[in-house]
């Protein structure tokens, strides 16, 4: 459908001449209250989009790509998915527009709506941290390429890049078997995110496949929300201590493992000398911040946003995309007292 056409079927449904609806859409205040009421319902029920874009620059292709998130670009954690976007936007021609819901979910169609009235080629969801979606959410984007980013939609319609939480898991536990650790503590996230359900899983597959004992799993993300989180988590490190002895911890995030290497320190508990610790994220800001520096498995941040930006330029990717966790080596892990690693 193009634009003219679509003006006639507003001005057609309000009652009004194809002039009035073009006047409108140039000036709102040239047009009476009561006739502007009229073309804006035709325009709501007609899901009319007026095309900001092609108006400004008649005859010329925008080569946008529209982003929606809930708050991308406010989380120090979600910089890389940037950077991935921008560098994969560039090489394909494309400028990236950016609109953000700050975690306010009834914004997102109006600001679906927005993107596509600046005609951009394509939109990618994109979210802070692994989760589903509710396709009411994306309803606004029907006959638009969407692509979505670090989320997913259950049912699978929509194409997707997520991490794979389950294989960093894996691979993060394995390299502590390869270290000779055997009593290993898991300090989960908070068990309703899906992140957390797929490491675990990730968790005890590692187990099986080593043929080791089952790490102690403990609930370390304990506050009531997001930033108080870790509230419990000096207490619920001695409580760990006395009850399970472990020569190595395993942090849901870098930010929960940084924590507990301070209250290792605090206890004079030498890491990596008694107790390793290994983070999930490889957070930029974290890793080299801890003494010692941490190993933590690397979210594949950057590459899914180089991926998103590639699926959402080519109409034939589909599918959900699983780009892989690499485990990056630094010195808080070693082999316990008394072993030394395979």
């Amino acid at each position: 459908m193009n634009d003219a056409s679509t003006i006639y079927q507003v001005a057609d449904q309000a009652g009004v001449s194809v002039r009035t609806v073009s006047r409108y859409l140039n000036d709102p205040n040239c047009i009476s209250q009561k006739t502007s009421a009229k073309i804006v319902a035709a325009m709501r029920e007609l899901q009319f989009r007026p095309s900001v874009a092609a108006r400004a620059l008649k005859g010329v292709k925008p080569n946008l790509i529209g982003i929606v998130s809930d708050r991308i670009t406010t989380s120090p954690d979600s910089f890389e998915l940037i950077k991935g976007l921008q560098l994969a936007a560039k090489a394909l021609g494309k400028r990236l527009l950016i609109a953000e819901c700050g975690g306010v979910d009834a914004d997102v169609p109006e600001l679906i709506d927005g993107l596509i009235e600046h005609r951009v080629d394509a939109l990618i969801f994109a979210t802070h941290f692994h989760r589903a979606l509710d396709a009411a959410q994306l309803r606004r984007a029907e006959g638009t390429r969407l692509v979505l980013l670090n989320c997913y939609l259950p049912g699978g319609e929509v194409p997707s890049v997520v991490p794979d939480d389950e294989q960093g898991a894996r691979d993060g536990l394995a390299h502590l078997y390869t270290h000779g650790h055997r009593r290993i503590v898991v300090f989960e996230l908070f068990p309703d995110m899906r992140a957390t359900q797929l490491r675990h899983r990730g968790f005890l597959k590692a187990a099986k496949a080593a043929g080791q004992p089952e790490p102690v799993f403990v609930q370390g993300s304990q506050g009531a929300s997001i930033e108080d989180e870790f509230a419990a988590i000096d207490s619920l490190v001695g409580q760990v201590l006395r009850e399970h002895r472990p020569t190595a911890m395993l942090a849901g995030n870098d930010k929960m493992a940084a924590r507990i290497i301070q209250c290792l320190h605090k206890r004079q508990i030498a890491v990596p000398g008694q107790v390793s610790v290994l983070g999930f994220d490889d957070h930029p800001m974290l890793v080299h911040a801890t003494d010692p520096p941490l190993t933590s498995v690397r979210l594949p941040y950057l590459q899914m946003g180089r991926r998103a930006a590639q699926m959402a330029c080519d109409e034939s990717a589909s599918g959900a995309i699983r780009e892989r966790c690499e485990v990056q080596v630094r010195a808080s892990v070693a082999a316990p007292p008394g072993r030394k690693p395979k």
